[in-house]
């Protein structure tokens, strides 16, 4: 009976400790454009975008994806096109970055934080312009010649690419709220 006991009681914590760390690891990627799993139980996601924004409060678990692009659509090349055309040059890429985040933003004043976070973000995007272009160069250099893409990390900042998928998915902390740009490679 001790042993039986024994193993029950392992087992709830193991399984535990396994459901809280599933949780941990999925809540950054509930809100997603790159959608590669079917079951997404909760959260935001879009099936058929190229590139999207996506404005998000995980302590409050809401999210919001305003799309730039969708499968099949020109746009996607335009936005290509265009980082790769701006990716070395700091200052002109960020404002086409500004550009397309506020505009995708312009219609969620939901609430005092949200619109507080969005007057701020240009001039955090100014902040790290640097990284911004050295972000998408490295995307640029993945997609093109699969060159290997180190994760770039630092204060309100990041900057990653999927290893399968290719996706660039770049955000900016502002406060509680993430901005989150997220565009699929050059098919």
């Amino acid at each position: 009976m001790l042993k039986y006991m024994a193993a029950v009681a392992i087992a709830v914590a193991v399984f535990s400790w396994s459901a809280i760390s599933m949780a941990a690891d999925a809540a950054r990627e509930k809100c997603t454009c790159d959608l590669k799993d079917p079951t997404l139980n909760n959260g935001a996601s879009v099936r058929n975008a190229t590139a999207c924004w996506s404005h998000e409060d995980e302590d409050h678990e809401w999210c919001d994806i305003s799309v730039q692009a969708i499968e099949g659509d020109d746009r996607h090349q335009t936005i290509i096109s265009e980082l790769i055309d701006l990716q070395s040059q700091p200052e002109e890429l960020t404002a086409y970055l500004q550009a397309q985040a506020v505009s995708a933003s312009e219609a969620l004043d939901v609430e005092p934080a949200f619109a507080e976070a969005r007057n701020q973000l240009p001039v955090l995007m100014s902040q790290f312009s640097k990284l911004t272009s050295a972000c998408i160069e490295g995307f640029v250099a993945h997609a093109k010649d699969h060159v290997p893409f180190d994760d770039i990390e630092e204060g309100a900042f990041r900057c990653r690419v999927g290893e399968t998928t290719g996706w660039l998915r770049m955000s900016f902390q502002v406060g509680d709220i993430r901005f989150v740009y997220m565009v699929a490679p050059d098919a």
